[in-house]
């Protein structure tokens, strides 16, 4: 069964070019245009990664990181930033995120990072 990504960006754009390339790699995606919508979603349906952009209106990525978390610790997340904003990214993995890519991201630097974190949870997941 594929492994689902949810994309969480308020840029529609972005979120769209990275469907494509995650749908062409084999993976579900579901799609969140805020953390607050992304977060209903992490209610209702189970994913295996989110990959979200760190600056949002209204819930940052870092604040998602921290409430997706509490729903599901085994949650890897991966943290989405423009260039400058390099030390917020490194917050975000202090607080439990798996890694960061820097926008404008290369397709499989992205692809490798996403690849790693959800074996991580799979093998979290087996051991449990």
């Amino acid at each position: 069964m594929p492994q689902t990504i949810l994309v969480v960006d308020d840029d529609t754009a972005n979120r769209v070019t990275l469907e494509r390339i995650l749908v062409r790699e084999g993976f579900m995606v579901e799609h969140a245009a805020s953390g607050r919508n992304a977060m209903e979603q992490l209610r209702e349906h189970e994913v295996d990664l989110v990959l979200t952009d760190l600056k949002m209106p209204g819930m940052s990525g870092v604040e998602l990181l921290r409430a997706a978390r509490t729903l599901d610790p085994t949650l890897e997340v991966v943290v989405m930033t423009a260039y400058g904003t390099v030390e917020i990214a490194v917050e975000a993995m202090k607080e439990g995120a798996y890694d960061f890519v820097e926008k404008p991201f290369k397709r499989l630097e992205l692809l490798t990072v996403l690849k790693k974190a959800l074996e991580k949870r799979s093998l979290i997941l087996e051991n449990q």
